[in-house]
């Protein structure tokens, strides 16, 4: 990454697209709100009053820029779905299917299959209370959602996310991706699979230190999260997703002092200089003041990729 020139760190923090970023963030409320009545009228186990859209990256901090996706967790209150997650088994699955198997033998069971799927067919959630977990549930939702869309939007179901992508919904080169996700009290749990369980995390530490921040230091912080999200999505040929957490994270620990200054530039200056003489490893989770980066499951893998954007930053000019 040579050559990062002040005419371009200016222009990155400058960037503002917040009159399209309230769009999208409108548009997306809508659409899962649609989403979730339209299931909560055949699966008893949703609610859209025990539902919560989250802002996860850029649009939690407010550092929105044109690269940047829009990344939320919807989260549901439902102790029930977490229960058939974590509890429904392969084994049982695939010895009722050599019951049915062996049974559909009988042409009458032929006939009665014909006539349950074509009942399945006229309700698109089938539901089931007993197998109803975090798997249908995203499922279910890639349905709801898409009814709420144009029809030049598609909806990707990613196995542990949905994709939303929409010029006439969202506009052009827009993201929108959406992670069911449970919700207990201010925790979010995020599905792994039936043998770890849920992933726990909890934003009420992250919230309140990002806006100390922004208070004490002012919009420098902010244009700084944009500057170092831009470098690192760039600092590899692959398209890499800045980490917001550890970018908050890094900034956070930045003296503030370093913030001081009109000069976006000289500011950046100093704050790459000081990232690039400290450990940042052992900096402190936004998320939990008590762990390190390299402690938190949430920071630790993005440390690598912030390394190569600082050993890249070995010819800072003022072109």
């Amino acid at each position: 990454m040579r050559g990062v020139s002040q005419k371009l760190i200016e222009s990155i923090a400058k960037e503002n697209v917040g009159e399209f970023a309230e769009a999208v963030e409108e548009k997306v409320k809508i659409v899962c709100s649609g989403a979730v009545g339209e299931l909560a009228l055949s699966v008893p186990f949703v609610s859209i009053d025990k539902t919560l859209l989250q802002p996860v990256n850029e649009n939690f901090n407010g550092a929105i820029s044109a690269e940047s996706e829009y990344i939320y967790f919807l989260a549901i209150d439902s102790p029930q779905i977490e229960i058939n997650s974590l509890q429904y088994n392969d084994w049982w699955k695939k010895l009722k299917e050599r019951f049915v198997f062996a049974w559909n033998a009988s042409k009458k069971k032929k006939k009665r299959k014909k006539i349950k799927v074509q009942k399945e067919t006229e309700n698109p959630y089938n539901f089931q209370a007993e197998k109803y977990n975090m798997e249908k549930f995203l499922s279910d939702l890639q349905i709801a959602i898409s009814h709420n869309l144009t029809e030049t939007s598609i909806v990707y179901n990613q196995g542990k996310s949905l994709k939303m992508i929409g010029i006439d919904d969202f506009g052009p080169n827009t993201k929108v991706i959406i992670y069911p996700v449970l919700l207990e009290d201010d925790t979010y749990k995020f599905f792994i699979n039936k043998r770890k369980g849920f992933y726990k995390i909890n934003f009420a530490n992250r919230e309140k230190l990002v806006n100390d921040k922004f208070e004490r230091v002012g919009d420098n912080f902010i244009k700084m999260i944009k500057v170092l999200n831009a470098l690192i999505r760039n600092s590899t040929r692959a398209y890499v997703r800045p980490n917001q957490i550890y970018v908050e994270s890094l900034l956070y620990n930045t003296p503030d002092e370093l913030f001081i200054g009109e000069n976006i530039y000289e500011v950046f200056v100093k704050i790459i200089n000081y990232l690039n003489f400290s450990n940042i490893s052992q900096f402190k989770s936004i998320l939990n003041p008590d762990m390190t980066l390299n402690e938190d499951k949430a920071t630790k893998t993005a440390i690598a990729n912030f390394s190569r954007v600082i050993s890249g930053l070995n010819n800072i000019n003022r072109v």
